[in-house]
């Protein structure tokens, strides 16, 4: 049901790919909604007395995002039909694979689904509605392909703080954290700096862990974004990055697999 949902709501927004694909100046997903504020209520025909709310953020050329909430529900999951990454707002997920342990994902964790994926993912929000980040790619992968993995991938927050973090000659740091059939997410850092970026082909989310990241487009409007945002850097976008912080601008970023 979860992914019939996702799929769902994959479809309503489809339309607005076009306009998506002309913006050319980064984007900050909005705060207020990343905040839970302003969800809309969606009747599900198959289970009409689920409370369920979501909110598109994103619908690009790549990558999808959305807020979704809900109250306690238990989902039965056979050959999960995408790669979802997902970052816990509220409440916790109980991922239980078949002829597997279960994990369990807190509020605060990231964590990865992959294609193919079977088993029960409960969600649990106490008396309160659950809620958190997905993204998806807006198109499907191969369907003979077969994932690596089919275990839900918690991402280490000993990795995420940085303490192993050791920068290479040029002051950059990148580690692959999941590569999957279309999703792959990794941890990047980087000493201050300013470069030129120039028409990139991907799409991709970005999330500041630490530092400062400013974007200055071909027009010279400058977006700043701070610890803590999430944002988008639309394929297409020419304009200058400088990162500044602490000594280190650490960050997330997930884009669609090219290929494996």
């Amino acid at each position: 049901m979860r992914y019939l949902i996702v799929m769902l709501l994959s479809m309503l927004f489809s339309f607005s790919t076009h306009a998506q694909e002309k913006i050319i100046t980064p984007q900050l997903l909005d705060k207020s909604v990343l905040s839970g504020v302003g969800l809309k209520k969606i009747d599900l025909k198959d289970e009409p007395t689920k409370e369920f709310y979501q909110r598109n953020l994103f619908w690009g050329k790549d990558l999808g995002v959305f807020v979704v909430s809900t109250e306690n529900w238990v989902n039965k999951n056979k050959n999960y039909p995408f790669d979802e990454f997902v970052y816990m707002y509220h409440g916790e997920a109980v991922v239980t694979p078949d002829n597997a342990p279960s994990k369990v994902f807190h509020s605060g964790d990231y964590f990865f689904a992959p294609k193919g994926s079977n088993g029960n993912w409960e969600i649990r929000g106490g008396e309160f509605l659950h809620y958190e980040l997905s993204v998806i790619t807006t198109k499907r992968a191969d369907s003979t392909k077969i994932s690596k993995t089919l275990e839900h991938q918690l991402f280490d927050r000993a990795i995420l703080s940085g303490t192993a973090i050791a920068l290479n000659s040029d002051g950059l740091f990148e580690k692959i954290l999941q590569r999957g059939l279309e999703l792959s997410i990794s941890l990047h850092a980087e000493k201050p700096r300013e470069i030129k970026i120039t028409n990139p082909l991907q799409e991709q989310l970005i999330h500041i862990l630490s530092g400062q990241l400013s974007l200055t487009d071909e027009a010279n409007n400058k977006k700043v974004f701070y610890s803590g945002d999430f944002l988008i850097i639309p394929s297409g976008f020419t304009g200058s990055w400088q990162s500044e912080g602490h000594g280190l601008l650490k960050y997330m970023s997930v884009v669609k697999t090219i290929d494996n």
